[in-house]
């Protein structure tokens, strides 16, 4: 049986943490005493975010990041073993999305989503494995999203690639289990973030976006909770986890609902 986990002291390698949702996880991982290495591609913001977190005493060494190239992947993780002397958890929460019909999109689109979304986060965790093993309380935690246990139209490719990965983190953790690693997979539903400021490309705009949204900050309460606790999964907010229902009771008024809005946007262009 896994212990409840004891974030204080723990080594833990945050990606995509600049913004969003991951700038959230900083500041509450660093409450509870993690040690972070700090990864994204914008140097600048974590660069503050470290300073920020060592004038209050905490521990964040900052790794520049393109997760979709190897060299980097690595440098990523030999930083973490030269800064820290081991690894205990991963935390992979990069992400980027494209909003706009399949059959209007170009092939480049759903090929940089997985890179990001999937392909760099299997290959970091690759990497990453070996070392969890010789951790302590190892766990991987894969930010995947709602939208990876139920699709919604006008962002196949992100559904698709969050599918992909939750799909992957089901199996992973059964193989991992044994070794002592255990595998958290989140699916978050809306959250104050600027996800939709940095898509691929964006050609349609849904009303459901512009519903009442939950605070990152609240988010990356719950996703350390969720990791305390050494949960399997968790979905995040109300309106996340009535989707989810929905589609295993009733998928077909589910599927009427989306088509109307797909319609809808089709044409408001």
């Amino acid at each position: 049986m896994f212990s409840r986990l004891d974030l204080r002291g723990a080594r833990t390698i945050l990606t995509g943490a600049s913004s969003g949702i991951g700038w959230a996880l900083v500041h509450q991982l660093a409450r509870q005493g993690a040690r972070l290495v700090l990864a994204s591609r914008d140097q600048a913001r974590l660069d503050a975010l470290a300073a920020e977190l060592r004038a209050q005493g905490g521990e964040a060494v900052v790794v520049p990041t393109d997760v979709t190239d190897a060299g980097q992947r690595t440098r990523l993780v030999e930083t973490a073993l030269t800064s820290f002397g081991g690894l205990d958890v991963l935390i992979n929460n990069a992400g980027v999305g494209a909003m706009g019909f399949f059959v209007d999109a170009k092939e480049d689109v759903l090929r940089r989503v997985f890179e990001v979304n999937f392909f760099a986060t299997t290959e970091l965790t690759r990497l990453a494995l070996p070392h969890l093993e010789r951790g302590h309380n190892a766990m991987v935690v894969n930010i995947a999203s709602v939208l990876g246990r139920r699709a919604i139209p006008g962002c196949t490719e992100y559904c698709a690639s969050k599918f992909a990965l939750v799909g992957w983190s089901e199996g992973l953790r059964a193989e991992l289990a044994s070794r002592g690693v255990g595998v958290l997979v989140v699916c978050p539903g809306s959250i104050e973030t600027s996800f939709r400021q940095n898509l691929l490309e964006s050609r349609l705009r849904f009303g459901y976006y512009k519903r009442q949204r939950m605070t990152a900050e609240r988010c990356a309460q719950l996703i350390v909770q969720a990791m305390q606790q050494r949960r399997h999964e968790v979905v995040i907010t109300g309106r996340a986890r009535l989707m989810v229902w929905a589609n295993r009771l009733v998928p077909w008024l589910l599927d009427g609902f989306l088509a109307r809005y797909a319609r809808r946007a089709e044409q408001d262009g």
